[in-house]
């Protein structure tokens, strides 16, 4: 009754540990490349500031709330979820990132 009521995701490359890795990976270079002094894009005061992919935690696709990580794509050979299609035919969920034009988080799907 409470909660998401959507299966668990399925990780896209069939080792949750090394797709958590890409995630936090994907979210440290987003980070790295958008704030790399310190400055950059951020949400939230600056004495607190969430940087580009911190300030759309669980978000990566189109329509995501708490506990809904929103609209996939879906594998049909594995029933993997992802959002990104990498090199050698390889997916890839990633994170969405925040985008100071529009001030909301943006995803790739």
């Amino acid at each position: 009754m409470y909660g998401p009521q959507s299966p668990p995701l399925v990780a896209p490359n069939g080792d949750v540990g090394v797709d958590g890795v890409v995630i936090n990976l994907a979210s440290l270079l987003a980070g790295t490349v958008t704030n790399p002094f310190g400055n950059g894009f951020f949400q939230g005061p600056r004495e607190a500031p969430l940087e580009a992919a911190s300030a759309c935690p669980g978000v990566y696709g189109k329509g995501a709330y708490p506990g809904y990580a929103g609209e996939l794509l879906v594998d049909p050979a594995t029933g993997a979820s992802y959002n990104v299609n990498g090199a050698h035919g390889r997916k890839y969920l990633v994170p969405a990132l925040f985008d100071p034009s529009t001030a909301t988080c943006s995803t790739t799907v």
